[in-house]
């Protein structure tokens, strides 16, 4: 498995759909890390190391918020039958749970329509007052909006999201290099689009709703190195714990199989119906780990630099998927 997919990332770095990857694989036998090729070309033509530092996306809803809200729920803060009204009023939506949020069956939209002429007042009421586009549990929608109102529940229940999850994922795992809006040597970090009023972003967070949120959101925002990453599957793959201390109650993992709807549980992608999960993000990013096998894998890529239209790298990351869970 692990010779095969090393191949096939690296095929896929000559054929151009992207221009490195830093990848890592582990398996009950140790942890192995690669870093093949560049972060970009002509100024960004720099060999990748392991003190690079990604624009996670949307992997930022299963390592920060889905985390932090699986340990709120373990200790009884919150439930997954609460109404999200409860932690917020001024919701418009009575109705929506928590638990709905977390499998993307909210009712509420993808995304917000005319983002690029709001404001963060602006975004926020929109958020708050979203028109649903389903009735509430009936149909499966990946929806950014529900994962920025899940951690606005972790602010109202625990204080900023950014510090609760400093405090309670990233500081017990010492993932000293993750974190909202991180305060790093500009160079450390890859490039990602360069967008014609932002210019060329590299060390801010490339989505635009989590811009408008100050960087800190539930949905994305987190930046983080392929070191911490692993080390963050390997809690996963060791039922919640990491070197003696238990970031997840091992009850977390029942839930996780318990669920099933349309290939999501909890948080994450199922795959197969099996215990293997999965999640990806907008700018390449990928973590996946398979609980009975014992095997996961980190893969980080910056696929929207320099633009965003190149969509060749979301399917041969589901190529590298098949041979991770298949093989």
């Amino acid at each position: 498995m692990i010779n095969k997919i090393a191949a096939y990332i690296d095929s896929c770095i000559d054929a151009g759909d992207i221009y490195g990857a830093s990848f890592s694989i582990i398996t009950p036998q140790g942890v192995t890390q690669y870093y093949h090729g560049k972060q970009g070309k002509d100024d960004f033509a720099i060999g990748l190391d392991p003190s690079m530092i990604y624009d996670l996306a949307s992997v930022t809803k299963v390592v920060g918020t889905t985390t932090r809200i699986f340990q709120l729920l373990s200790d009884h803060t919150i439930r997954l039958e609460d109404p999200v009204a409860r932690f917020l009023p001024g919701f418009a939506h009575k109705e929506i749970t928590i638990k709905q949020l977390l499998l993307h069956n909210s009712g509420l939209p993808a995304d917000i329509d005319n983002l690029t002429t709001m404001n963060r007042e602006d975004l926020i009421a929109a958020i708050y007052n979203a028109e649903l586009i389903n009735q509430p549990g009936e149909k499966f929608v990946y929806s950014d909006l529900g994962y920025i109102i899940l951690g606005w529940i972790i602010r109202t229940v625990d204080g900023a999201l950014a510090r609760s999850i400093q405090d309670h994922v990233l500081y017990p795992l010492a993932m000293t290099n993750t974190g909202y809006n991180l305060n790093r040597p500009k160079i450390r970090f890859v490039p990602t689009e360069f967008d014609p009023r932002r210019g060329q972003i590299q060390g801010q967070v490339h989505d635009y709703k989590a811009f408008l949120l100050n960087g800190e959101a539930g949905h994305a925002g987190l930046f983080s190195t392929l070191s911490d990453l692993t080390v963050f599957i390997e809690m996963m793959l060791n039922f919640g714990e990491y070197q003696g201390k238990r970031v997840l109650d091992e009850n977390v993992f029942d839930w996780l199989g318990e669920h099933d709807t349309e290939g999501r549980t909890l948080g994450w992608e199922r795959h197969n119906g099996k215990h293997q999960y999965l999640h990806t993000g907008y700018t390449g990013t990928a973590v996946a780990f398979d609980l009975d096998r014992q095997v996961g894998l980190v893969l980080l890529t910056n696929r929207v630099y320099p633009t965003s239209d190149n969509h060749i790298w979301n399917r041969d990351r589901q190529r590298v998927f098949e041979l991770f869970f298949n093989d």
